[in-house]
Formats: C-alpha cells, structure tokens, sequence
C-alpha cells in the first residue's frame, strides 16, 4: 500500500511540475507581447497609466490595435450609451463607459462584457489612441 501511495505521490508531483513549467512559459510569453504592445503604443497613450491600471483591476492580455465603426445600434440597458463596433468583427457590440479613475488622458473606453458565473467576467476593452485607431484588450476578473 506505501508504495502504490509513493507511485501517486510522484506521478501528482511530476504532474504538477509540468504544470508550472507550462505556466512559466505562458507568463513570459504574455509579458513579451506585453512589451511588443508597449512599444507599438508609445506616443499614442499613456502607456503607464494604463498598464498600472488593467494590472490592478484585471487580468488581461494585449489584443490588437483595430479601427471601430460608430452605430446607433443598441441593446437593452446600453439606451444611454454610445456604441461601436470593431471593424471587420462586427460580432460583438461595445458600450461606451466613463473612467471611474481617472488616468491622464484616457476619459473613457469601450467594453463588451459577459459573465461565466456570476463573480467571473470577461470580454474586450477599448482604449481610444491619439491616431485614431483603438488598443484592444482581452479581460477577466
């Protein structure tokens, strides 16, 4: 009985040292597009601000830049909102929402939101650039 207790001792440790190995690659490759992001924004918004911003509240993942299409389109509850869509995605409808903290620059962005549970969310944010063009972001919290 010890030793087949030993046997699933050593499989779960393996297993779980797999495991982390996978997690370790992940997190570097995130913080690289991270950085590829950083550099590709720079001058267009206060990268800074934001970034502080979307680690505290969010765990989150850099996306794209894209081009949006204003509409007049709307679903129930977004009534008093402005809404978009990115272009060439048009499957998911964005609400325009006022920055509750301030960040130097950024008065507002663009969200698409939906819940697994009722404490787990996840969707896109939007953060408008200085050349008119969005930073798109991939959430959860």
């Amino acid at each position: 009985m010890e030793e087949i207790n030993k046997e699933q001792e050593e499989f779960y440790k393996d297993l779980m040292n797999e495991f982390y190995e996978e997690q370790e690659k992940f997190d570097q490759i995130l913080l690289n597009k991270k950085k590829e992001f950083k550099k590709q924004l720079k001058g267009l918004i206060n990268i800074s601000g934001l970034w502080k911003w979307l680690d505290e509240n969010n765990s989150w993942t850099p996306e794209g830049i894209v081009d949006i299409i204003f509409t007049d389109e709307q679903k129930q509850g977004y009534s008093p909102h402005q809404c978009v869509r990115v272009e060439r995605e048009n499957n998911y409808l964005y609400m325009k929402v006022s920055m509750d903290e301030y960040i130097k620059g950024i008065k507002y962005y663009y969200i698409w939101q939906t819940s697994n549970f009722e404490d787990s969310y996840f969707g896109y944010l939007l953060f408008e650039l200085k050349n008119g063009k969005y930073f798109k972001v991939s959430y959860n919290c």
